[in-house]
């Protein structure tokens, strides 16, 4: 009888694992232990959906199958099991289909998707949707599959277009409870009307650099609502509870008084301030070179405050951040145009110092821009910080006296400078060919390093003894346009947005050379459509 009981035992338990084992066109039941050709086609599934990171499908159902298959039943809503039944083995199935991820070069309807959803999770930092996978798309990407624990590929593939959906669809996250105890507003996820009016006040403020208001509560807005919890002395939590919120409205009340009379000092304005005299301040800040905010925003806060602060260090006044009566004499009077005709005679006569506007300023941008001197993208006709430095760099390389500002010897041989460079173009084409097959690198400007698209040109133009500007924007604006390239010219393209993007040079033959994010170093085609239709224009820097 004994005998018996341990033969059914047996037998049912040779039944139940024959049972387990996996038929002709389905999965059913693979888990740890087992090892066959199912398993390895599961693995392979996996790795095409981008959850097995292993080098190959071995064919073994180990630990790091197990967790390939927990992740991707936890992508797909499925109960997290680490087995592989019939309903997972159907969805890896679809998931692994044969379905081109998205990578650089790939445009359309689907990469402005992604985009849309990279940009709401605070991932897509370009200012527009543009339909076109590059660098900044492959970048977002990367960042968004190491925080979900993918693959940082910078493709996306199934496994990161669904992560990323369900990421960009999280729901807000609120809460309107009375209670006297902090309760959590918002935190990363949350989005409606309560984000758009967070991030508007931290806008205000000067924490929040973000182009736009999105209305989602990504990482930066969190950056943003701790850097404001320092300065309000509360605890930098990076969430916004009942407390921050409070606190934040208080702190974008309008403040502006209006100034007295009297000999002390009378505080004009300060964090928080708006109005007319605010948009006067930065106005003039602007002039000055401290103000570097995009648009005069009326709102005074950190950004106003910060550029305060220089002009004051620069008018031997005490820096404090606060528009007080001595202040705003000096900035109004430090504001007012400078600029003097040139006059005869031996002595140097200043023509043109910081406030100066007009033609002449114009003339000195023009020429520092030629020289690679000036980083601005555009010519101002306003003589600011950053033509004032410019001139200092020009005064320290010509051996002349580094006063950052404009008198006759300095006009005299800034204008000498011949703006008409020596450049061999075959030579420079020459130097060009050298380099093909160095590897693309961001900021990278020597062979040794690798180079991106202006870094190269940069390179090329300075083994010819000649500087020109650092990056693609103020190369385009310094050249002199030509109707049609000839060997040697810079040539133009938008590849990412509306504004010039990237660079090359022209060697010839409807050819030209440059430094691609995804090739490196190589030569492209006109005759490409699409090297043609992002084609801008020429440049001749001789």
């Amino acid at each position: 009888m004994q005998w018996k009981a341990r033969h059914v035992i047996m037998t049912s338990a040779f039944a139940s694992a024959l049972f387990m084992l996996p038929t002709e066109g389905k999965a059913a039941q693979l888990k740890i232990g087992m090892s066959d050709a199912k398993v390895k086609e599961v693995q392979q599934l996996l790795k095409a959906a981008g959850f097995f990171t292993y080098p190959t499908a071995t064919g073994y159902y180990g630990t790091i199958t197990e967790t390939a298959v927990k992740n991707f039943q936890s992508s797909v809503k499925l109960p997290v099991t680490g087995v592989v039944d019939d309903q997972t083995y159907a969805k890896l199935k679809t998931a692994s289909s044969p379905q081109p991820a998205l990578k650089q070069g790939a445009s359309g309807e689907a990469v402005k998707t992604l985009q849309q959803q990279l940009k709401t999770l605070g991932l897509f930092t370009y200012s527009e949707i543009t339909g076109y996978y590059g660098t900044i798309t492959a970048d977002a990407v990367k960042k968004f599959q190491k925080q979900a624990g993918l693959p940082a590929t910078g493709a996306a593939d199934n496994a990161t277009l669904t992560k990323l959906k369900d990421a960009a669809n999280a729901k807000t996250k609120t809460s309107t409870s009375s209670v006297n105890k902090a309760t959590i507003y918002l935190t990363i996820g949350s989005s409606g009307d309560l984000v758009k009016e967070v991030q508007t006040k931290l806008k205000q403020l000067g924490h929040f650099t973000y182009p736009e208001i999105t209305s989602y509560y990504g990482t930066i807005t969190a950056d943003a609502v701790k850097k404001f919890q320092k300065q309000a002395g509360l605890s930098a939590t990076g969430t916004v509870d009942n407390t921050t919120l409070t606190k934040l409205r208080e702190a974008v009340q309008p403040k502006e008084t209006a100034p007295s009379g009297g000999n002390q000092a009378t505080v004009y304005l300060t964090i928080g301030s708006s109005g007319d005299l605010v948009k006067e301040v930065q106005t003039k800040l602007k002039q000055l070179g401290h103000f570097t905010y995009p648009e005069i925003t009326s709102y005074y806060g950190t950004i106003t405050a910060d550029a305060v602060k220089k002009f004051q260090k620069q008018a031997g006044l005490s820096a404090t951040g606060t528009v007080d009566n001595a202040t705003l004499t000096k900035l109004r009077e430090a504001a007012q145009p400078k600029e003097t005709a040139p006059s005869g005679g031996n002595q140097a006569t200043i023509y043109i110092t910081i406030g100066s506007s007009g033609d002449l300023v114009k003339e000195v941008q023009t020429k520092l821009n030629q020289l690679g001197l000036v980083t601005s993208a555009q010519i101002t006709g306003y003589y600011g910080m950053i033509t004032a430095d410019a001139v200092r760099q020009f005064q320290q390389n010509a051996g002349l006296k580094v006063t950052g500002i404009v008198d006759d010897t300095t006009y005299q041989r800034l204008k000498a400078q011949n703006s008409v460079q020596k450049v061999d173009p075959i030579e420079l084409v020459a130097d060009a060919a050298l380099l093909l097959g160095k590897p693309y690198v961001w900021g990278g400007q020597t062979p040794e390093q690798g180079f991106d698209c202006s870094g190269l040109i940069y390179y090329l133009f300075q083994q010819q003894g000649v500087k020109v500007p650092r990056t693609v924007a103020t190369m385009w604006n310094a050249g002199t346009s030509v109707s049609s390239p000839s060997i040697g010219d810079m040539v133009f393209f938008k590849t990412e947005g509306n504004t010039v993007s990237h660079v090359g040079i022209y060697i010839g033959n409807n050819q030209f050379l440059h430094s691609g994010s995804s090739t490196g170093v190589t030569i492209s085609s006109f005759s490409n459509s699409y090297w043609s239709s992002c084609y801008v224009g020429a440049k001749r820097y001789w």
